[in-house]
């Protein structure tokens, strides 16, 4: 479907969505396309001076809800488990006494050492986890990770006997806890906000655009104009094609002579991510 005769200059066009639709030519200019969605929209020679791109508010708040009813639903499975550990760990108190708590005091300090240890190679792990889980499984694990500290300091300070040596993994754990949160707080801030993926945007005009948590992913790119064109960390251009762009006032083409190698994109771009 084609959408020639629309003018969306100055408008406020969040949560929007114009996927797949044929968008050719328009003007997008001075716009607030925050939350927007132009998955494998045609947007050749679309003029998108001025525009802001990013999360809306409506979006923060989305991924906050789904993290709090994860966290909420969690709480209750934690409770239930944590009723029938504690019955399973009393009655084994009675079996074996102070040496079942030495015991599983020193697995315990073991396996969070270990976490600690490894939390590295763990949270490297974590951005393919929370993309395909969503935010709701690091809400879970935060919610694993506080009750899990909140349990061992209270066995702690009142399990009396040699409980004490639990303070260790329960530092480790309060440690590991507190990455968790800030990983989680990270990824709702890295959320993709508008989405161009797998849109043709050959020769678009991005003059003087801010853009922020925006997916560029399979996007075609070549030709466009990026005079004063503003970026953040957040913002993805995976496997997107561009042979060429125009990066100045005076429509310089770069490369000046030949293509865009494998990855020199990538590094090009890197030079607009603002601090």
């Amino acid at each position: 479907m084609s959408s020639q005769n629309y003018d969306y200059k100055d408008q406020n066009l969040q949560d929007q969505s114009f996927v797949g639709q044929d968008l050719s030519g328009i003007d997008f200019s001075g716009t607030d396309l925050r939350g927007c969605d132009f998955t494998r929209a045609i947007l050749v020679g679309a003029n998108f001076e001025r525009v802001v791109t990013g999360q809306t508010q409506q979006q923060i708040n989305t991924a906050i809800l789904s993290i709090i009813m994860g966290a909420i639903a969690m709480i209750g499975i934690i409770a239930i488990l944590s009723y029938v550990v504690i019955m399973i760990d009393n009655q084994l108190f009675l079996l074996f006494g102070e040496t079942y708590r030495k015991i599983s005091g020193i697995f315990s300090s073991i396996l969070l050492f270990m976490l600690y240890f490894f939390q590295g190679n763990i949270f490297k792990l974590f951005p393919k986890t929370s993309s395909f889980f969503g935010n709701s499984s690091l809400s879970i694990l935060f919610a694993l990770m506080l009750f899990l500290t909140l349990g061992l300091a209270v066995i702690s300070f009142t399990g009396g006997g040699e409980s004490f040596l639990l303070l260790i993994p329960m530092v480790i754990s309060a440690i590991v806890t507190f990455k968790v949160f800030t990983w989680l707080i990270e990824s709702i801030k890295s959320r993709i906000g508008t989405s161009f993926k797998k849109a043709n945007l050959t020769n678009a005009n991005f003059t003087h655009t801010l853009i922020e948590n925006t997916d560029f992913s399979f996007a075609l790119l070549t030709g466009i104009c990026i005079d004063g064109w503003m970026l953040d960390s957040h913002t993805l251009f995976a496997n997107s094609q561009c042979d060429y762009l125009y990066w100045n006032p005076q429509r310089e083409r770069y490369p000046h002579d030949n293509n865009f190698q494998a990855d020199e994109l990538k590094k090009f771009l890197s030079k607009f991510i603002k601090n």
